[in-house]
């Protein structure tokens, strides 16, 4: 079956932000991460072979577009399927945080990495060690991993779960209100307002899965559920509408969080390595379980989700 292309749209935020120094969250001195390097090439699409190159356009390698083993077929005995616009929007307040925090009070939200799949989130698993890509994603944003190491992109590449994958996230870096001199590498994130939008292919009985990175933090990111979003239920129809109730955030467990969010000098953005930050060996755990004694937004207050079909 000929696999249709997965389309990335942003949308820029609107109103202005003072100028980010991204070092940590988005590549700094010491690691390109969404920048020039084994992270977001020029165009914007990972370099490595296990990631997203000008051929699959974020669709996979083997697992890419829709899986011929047990999807639905049509009267004609093709394997049935839909195309949904998938939206991300950053719905937090600008002033969350105090003004002086890393930034100026507002809740960021990062460029992700999303999944269709059957079965569980193949991001994470409650209760066990965060993968080295979901690892790098929590803690400085980029869905293309630290330098030299594989990202949670080609970790759902290569799922036996996963149908198809790849990155939300603008094909270079664009002019907005978060960058306006244009010199943040790779893909700026998104502040209140903004929004990722792409587009995927989806079968009877498969599930959306993502993760953002939530700034400022040490390891928080937001991601969908352990059951992930139903897309399209095998005796309905393609979901329409908001399905937010489906996330929650996360903490990752693979650095503390010290100090309260926007202070610490660990946290992206304020950062100067996007690997920076003492190890804390834990597993990732739902953020209401988490009892570090800082303040953090419900998930409905972060982002909103919205599935379309086209």
């Amino acid at each position: 079956m000929t696999r249709q292309d997965t389309r990335r749209r942003f949308l820029s935020t609107s109103g202005g932000l003072a100028t980010l120094a991204l070092a940590g969250c988005l590549g700094g001195d010491d690691s390109d991460s969404m920048g020039d390097g084994d992270g977001m090439g020029d165009d914007g699409m990972n370099d490595s072979d296990g990631g997203m190159d000008g051929d699959d356009d974020m669709n996979g390698s083997d697992g890419g577009g829709m899986d011929d083993g047990d999807d639905a077929m049509d009267d004609d005995g093709m394997t049935e399927t839909a195309t949904v616009r998938v939206r991300i929007e950053n719905v937090a307040s600008t002033e969350f945080y105090p003004a002086d925090t890393s930034t100026d009070g507002a809740v960021w939200v990062t460029p992700g990495a999303y999944a269709v799949h059957e079965g569980g989130n193949p991001i994470y698993d409650l209760g066990e060690s965060a993968s080295v890509g979901l690892e790098a994603l929590a803690e400085a944003g980029p869905p293309t991993g630290f330098e030299g190491e594989d990202g949670l992109v080609d970790e759902l590449d290569v799922s036996t779960d996963v149908h198809h994958s790849g990155a939300y996230t603008p094909a270079e870096t664009v002019a907005d209100p978060n960058d306006p001199t244009g010199e943040v590498p790779g893909a700026p994130p998104i502040a209140p307002g903004g929004a990722f939008e792409f587009e995927v292919d989806v079968a009877p009985g498969q599930r959306l899965s993502f993760a953002s990175m939530f700034v400022p933090s040490n390891d928080v990111f937001v991601s969908t559920d352990e059951g992930g979003i139903a897309l399209w239920p095998e005796d309905g129809e393609p979901v329409d509408g908001d399905v937010t109730d489906a996330a929650a955030l996360f903490d990752a467990g693979t650095e503390p969080n010290a100090e309260p969010p926007g202070t610490g000098p660990d946290q992206a953005p304020a950062q100067d390595a996007s690997d920076q930050g003492a190890d804390e060996g834990g597993t990732v755990r739902r953020l209401s379980d988490v009892d570090d004694g800082h303040e953090y937004p419900r998930v409905e207050d972060v982002v909103q989700v919205t599935v379309t079909p086209t």
